[in-house]
């Protein structure tokens, strides 16, 4: 059968991007959860500090095991985590010493009966194998040759097949690139009488034109599509007969069809337009801090892991993407470049639509797009050796697509805008070392893992995001119109990574989780304690986190006040007006117990003795269920100040409701000079 080409995606993904609320609460869908969230319970520390100790990971039910590649050891480690607080390491399957001709475990993935662990050769052109292990015992038994570099290795759902993305990267000097594939391993009569069925992309060899028209990037020098079709990822469907593969560098989506081994469809995931609403970001790391903004840029969406689910009983798949991004760089061939490196055509660019830019030379400075990461390879649509496109890696999002293609839904620009919020000094920092906005112009928060979640009848997406770190949690119950839930992130920002971990002065996890790689779910019924459980691998600091899934109050909106002196307890009982005709009020925030959406200041309006001693404020912070402020009193000085949270009536403020306005909590004290903190809790629905 000769595979199919499916329509490119490309309007859906340039149209603008379906985004809810980056900071809406969770859709109103009748279940025992009002709303979730994740709490740490335990941590695993493999002690390795960007070895990559804790990769890939795979939790067994049966046995309460979670299997975790760890690149140093060059095999898997065997954690007993049947109680999640305190995770145990029992034992590690070591690939390296016990097979021939192997490098490392790139991936692992478990069924009932067997663990299959991808092993790459030491040549990675070669073919590599895959490991198949008893999860009790770890014996080894059988091995099976599959496809060059192979990565990701997934088990269907019914257990009979482990299918296996074969990436089949070219050497370094690109003269040596090798077929990408998918293999079938096929153990449904066990693992002594596996065999192998690959899938191939032979049938696109001499129609590479027609896939690059059609939004498939095909580029390599020389290469056929087979050569050049990288798979990373694989997603299986419900019914174990249909499997969706990531062609990451390809922007692409190749369908299998798992009992044939052969490729039936294959599309292009699209670009994503950064010049419209709903889709900012911040393109640069020299322009002084955070500066979430439209750009006339186009993001390949280029998604790493993905992930398939079917939200109702009959109804289609759906296929979600953690949009990464990723480029080729090697000695023999090399796509990166810098907007400043460009010679764009000043006659494609609409300047007028531009804030702030008036020419190319403005487009490409420092502060603006000058040192954004892109790719050579598109851009310049008419072959005069100008460019009068931009194209940069990765979509900075997690996508949502019907299983034939079509784009229903992208976070656009929620990462970057709630990672903003919480952690504003701290924005798009790489995840080795703690200096915000380093990783503007390349691919910003990076969100690379991906795994789901079903509790009751409601979907969840855990997407990690690989530089800043962290865990974003998203309802999908409805594909259409996904809804933030939750964000969480232990990592430390002021803790000096380089200065001391690096070097060998501290822990690998003095900073806590930084790297987040892999991901996985136990629902309830897997779960060795009855609760939904998240695992973690953290590549960077090498460890594994458990968190629990938890029930948690329905936010509220909310409104928090610095104020001089004593806060009222209904916000529209003062004399003349709130807090003595704002003289009392230093600063506000609106919001909801996700983040905020509404600040300001009033610092002009203060009353003089108030004012003159103020020395300095931070922005209130909103971190989960509770507000922060930094402040400053000036020495010599004596201030009485309260940081007070109420609640607010259909989210909005207004004063003709100020007077329904019931204080949910408040922090008071007398503070002498220095720096100070005070911390208040939010309103939840059980305070509403």
């Amino acid at each position: 059968m000769l595979a199919l080409l499916a329509g490119t995606g490309t309007a859906a993904a340039d149209a603008p991007a379906a985004v809810g609320d980056a900071l809406a609460g969770p859709a109103d869908v009748a279940s025992g959860f009002e709303s979730v969230r994740l709490t740490e319970l335990g941590r695993y520390e493999s002690n390795l500090f960007d070895e990559g100790g804790a990769e890939i990971i795979a939790y067994h039910a049966p046995t309460a095991r979670l299997f975790v590649v760890n690149a140093d050891l060059g095999g898997v480690d065997v954690l007993d985590v049947s109680d999640p607080t305190t995770p145990t390491k029992v034992a590690d399957i070591d690939v390296a010493g016990e097979l021939d001709g192997v490098d490392t475990a790139n991936s692992v993935s478990a069924s009932d009966d067997l663990v299959a662990v991808a092993i790459g050769a030491d040549t990675p052109q070669e073919p590599g194998q895959v490991g198949l292990y008893d999860p009790e015992s770890l014996d080894l038994r059988n091995t099976v040759t599959v496809g060059a570099l192979p990565d990701k290795v997934t088990f269907t759902p019914d257990g009979t097949r482990a299918l296996v993305a074969n990436e089949a990267e070219p050497n370094d000097e690109y003269t040596t690139d090798p077929k990408g594939s998918v293999s079938i391993v096929d153990v449904s009569g066990g693992a002594a009488s596996a065999t192998v069925a690959t899938a191939g992309f032979e049938a696109f060899v001499g129609r590479e034109e027609e896939l690059r028209d059609r939004g498939i990037r095909v580029f390599g020098p020389d290469a056929t599509a087979a050569q050049d079709f990288e798979p990373e990822y694989v997603a299986v469907s419900d019914d174990s007969e249909t499997a969706w593969v990531a062609l990451q560098e390809n922007n692409a989506i190749a369908e299998i069809d798992v009992d044939a081994a052969e490729v039936t469809d294959l599309w292009a995931l699209g670009f994503k337009d950064y010049s419209l609403a709903g889709n900012e970001l911040d393109a640069s790391n020299e322009d002084g801090g955070v500066n979430v903004r439209n750009w006339p840029i186009h993001g390949i969406l280029q998604p790493d892991a993905i992930a398939a689910y079917s939200p109702g009983e009959g109804d289609e798949t759906y296929v979600v993407t953690a949009n990464e991004g990723d480029s080729r760089d090697y000695d023999g061939f090399s796509e990166e470049a810098e907007v400043a490196d460009l010679d764009l055509d000043p006659e494609a660019f609409d300047f007028d639509a531009i804030e702030g830019v008036d020419s190319v030379e403005e487009l490409q400075a420092p502060e603006n797009l000058g040192p954004k990461g892109v790719t050579t390879t598109l851009g310049d649509t008419d072959g005069d050796g100008l460019y009068e496109e931009i194209y940069a890696f990765g979509g900075r999002s997690f996508s949502i697509f019907t299983a034939d293609g079509e784009r229903v839904f992208d976070s656009g620009s929620d990462f970057e805008d709630i990672t903003a919020q919480r952690y504003a000094d701290e924005f798009n920092n790489d995840n080795t070392e703690n200096t915000g906005d380093s990783r503007s112009d390349n691919k910003g928060p990076e969100p690379e893992g991906l795994t789901l979640g079903r509790i009751g009848d409601r979907f969840f997406a855990f997407v990690g995001l690989e530089r800043v770190g962290g865990v974003m949690v998203y309802e999908i119950t409805d594909p259409e119109s996904p809804t933030f839930v939750d964000y969480v992130n232990d990592r430390d920002f002021g803790f000096p990574i380089r200065e001391r971990i690096a070097d060998g002065d501290a822990p690998a996890s003095a900073a806590g989780d930084l790297g987040p790689e892999g991901l996985d779910y136990a629902s309830a019924e897997e779960s060795p304690t009855d609760q939904p459980l998240v695992f973690v691998g953290h590549e960077v600091s090498g460890t594994t986190t458990i968190f629990g899934v938890e029930e948690a109050d329905e936010p509220v909106p909310f409104q928090v006040d610095l104020v001089a002196g004593e806060p009222n307890e209904v916000l529209g009982e003062s004399e003349g007006d709130f807090y003595g005709r704002q003289e009392r009020l230093i600063q506000y925030v609106h919001g909801d117990a996700d983040g905020v959406t509404e600040r300001d200041t009033w610092i002009n309006s203060l009353a003089a003795e108030t004012r003159d001693c103020l020395g300095g404020y931070e922005s209130i912070e909103v971190h989960g269920d509770v507000a922060t402020v930094e402040f400053t009193v000036k020495e010599g000085c004596e201030l009485t100040l309260s940081l007070v949270s109420y609640s607010l009536p259909d989210g909005e403020f207004s004063f003709d409701t100020a007077g329904e306005q019931e204080m949910a909590a408040a922090a008071t004290a007398t503070f002498e000079g220095g720096e100070h903190t005070l911390d208040v809790s939010l309103p939840t629905g059980g305070d509403a």
